[in-house]
């Protein structure tokens, strides 16, 4: 087995961690590399995995290494080496849904959730087509979320938490001024367009990607699958 290790550097204990995990790993036989690999093993937290994802650099099967507070990683950092061994030895997998976000001609992609959402704290108008249904409404924003991102923001902001393995896109708005539009699950099948009257950000598994004009759309569709290690 080769084993991608990609590392928060900005964690004190993610880079010392990740030291040992290299030690271990290669005592047992198990090949680190930076390619081909099948399985990129993240270590420093849920955000990190988004990040690496962004970023393109996740291959394979996904594991992580975070704290107590990660909710997404499958193993906490204070016990990790039994069990990174022994989740590499099953390499049992589930799929997950991910999303695909295309703005202006080019694809971004998401694991957690697609966020359009105020710059300032003025609200915006958000104009929203599902299928062939039509949506007007203000506040302060809309999320698209994966089942895996149910449980942060989307959650938060009124939505439901969704098994992981599940087949559906939720869409959660924030703030809806009145309660104009109300958070809705949709099929995987289902395409969502968004655009806002006025500059809005487009926010990717909580990375900003960039200022949106006014009337620019953003179609969110479901995209690859990940595969989690369980």
């Amino acid at each position: 087995m080769k084993i991608k290790l990609l590392i928060n550097k900005k964690k004190d204990w993610a880079v010392k961690l990740g030291k040992e995990a290299v030690d271990l790993l290669e005592e047992t036989g198990v090949e680190v590399t930076n390619s081909k690999v099948d399985v990129s093993v993240c270590v420093g937290g849920d955000g990190t995995i988004y990040h690496y994802y962004n970023t393109g650099e996740i291959e394979g099967g996904i594991l992580a290494i975070g704290s107590k507070t990660s909710s997404v990683c499958q193993i906490v950092n204070n016990n990790w080496k039994d069990k990174l061994l022994r989740f590499l030895k099953r390499n049992k997998r589930e799929k997950r849904l991910a999303l695909t976000a295309r703005v202006d001609g080019r694809s971004y992609f998401s694991m957690n959730d697609v966020v359009v959402h105020t710059y300032d704290y003025r609200l915006i108008r958000l104009n929203v087509k599902i299928a062939r249904s039509k949506y007007s409404f203000e506040g302060d924003g809309l999320i698209v979320s994966t089942p895996t991102g149910s449980t942060g923001y989307a959650y938060s902001a009124g939505g439901s938490i969704i098994k992981p393995t599940e087949k559906i896109i939720q869409v959660v708005p924030i703030c809806p001024y009145k309660r104009e539009f109300s958070p809705r699950i949709i099929t995987e099948n289902e395409k969502v367009e968004t655009s806002t009257d006025r500059g809005a950000d487009l926010i990717i598994d909580g990375i900003y990607i960039k200022r949106l004009e006014g009337g620019e759309k953003a179609l969110v569709q479901r995209g690859k699958d990940v595969e989690f290690l369980v």
